[in-house]
């Protein structure tokens, strides 16, 4: 039998980006990129679009291996972890996609109870208890019969979240949480991650852009751009910090560090208006 190595210590981070480079389509989306993500803290992940937030935490999840580099999760190597123990992993892994993902055919309590299923042996009575578990903490206990197409973005977005934390992870990673929500809802799942965090001792790791609700609920920024950190620090003094980079993104620019315009050939020529000598 394989031996599954030890935990590390708290002190160490749950995730520690080393030298990480991925190249797709010719383009490098990473570039030796660094970073860690301390233990039971909120890390927001933050850049222009198009920069790989996303695909950085489908390097967390193995889902994608970078061309070079180290992955580092709870200090196991995910770039030479066995197929075993990578799913070993991954279910200590909560994951809160884009658009909440829920199964249409499903209602919201089958929606919470599928991984459940999927992955272990457990008795009815012992997947109803954790279930309505899961629901009564996002406060959706009540919702367990409906289908998601009777529920409000809020509701399913919590419902999600009653799902990636069924297994009781160690790690959450949400990716854009706060799209698409009114300030009512908005402010339901900034508490709920806040409270979950703090509570279950979860570390959690959010791509976002909203800046207003990082400053809410993060402990930590990184600002990736061009492949690399060009940025980080506390979420309520990062977009004062002088840089060039916060300034364009924080404060919305064209003109900075990140073009607006992607790479093109003369455009009076383009256009036919300017005729070779």
């Amino acid at each position: 039998m394989t031996e599954i190595p030890s935990a590390p210590p708290d002190s160490e981070p749950m995730v520690k980006v080393r030298g990480l480079t991925t190249v797709l389509n010719g383009k490098k989306i990473f570039d030796a990129l660094d970073l860690d993500i301390p233990r039971g803290k909120v890390t927001a992940i933050m850049g222009p679009s198009g920069t790989g937030k996303t695909t950085l935490l489908k390097h967390i999840t193995g889902q994608m291996r970078g061309d070079a580099g180290q992955v580092l999760v709870d200090g196991e190597d995910v770039r030479t972890l066995s197929r075993e123990h990578l799913f070993d992993l991954r279910e200590r892994i909560g994951y809160l996609f884009q658009n909440s993902a829920l199964l249409t055919d499903f209602d919201v309590f089958e929606n919470v109870a599928f991984p459940l299923r999927q992955h272990t042996t457990l008795p009815e009575v012992l997947i109803r208890n954790i279930v309505l578990t899961k629901l009564q903490a996002v406060g959706l206990r009540g919702a367990a019969a409906l289908t998601p197409a009777e529920l409000s973005g809020g509701m399913a977005r919590r419902v999600a979240l009653a799902r990636a934390i069924v297994f009781d992870p160690m790690l959450i990673l949400y990716d854009e949480p706060f799209v698409g929500l009114d300030p009512i809802s908005l402010n339901q799942v900034l508490k709920l991650i806040r409270t979950l965090n703090e509570t279950l001792g979860i570390t959690s790791v959010l791509v976002a852009h909203e800046l207003a609700a990082v400053q809410q609920v993060a402990d930590h920024v990184y600002l990736i751009a061009n492949g690399k950190v060009v940025a980080q620090g506390a979420p309520s003094t990062l977009a004062n910090d002088g840089s060039p980079w916060t300034k364009q993104f924080f404060g919305g620019s064209p003109d900075g560090p990140v073009p607006f315009q992607y790479p093109a050939g003369d455009y009076a020529a383009a256009l036919g208006l300017r005729r070779n000598a």
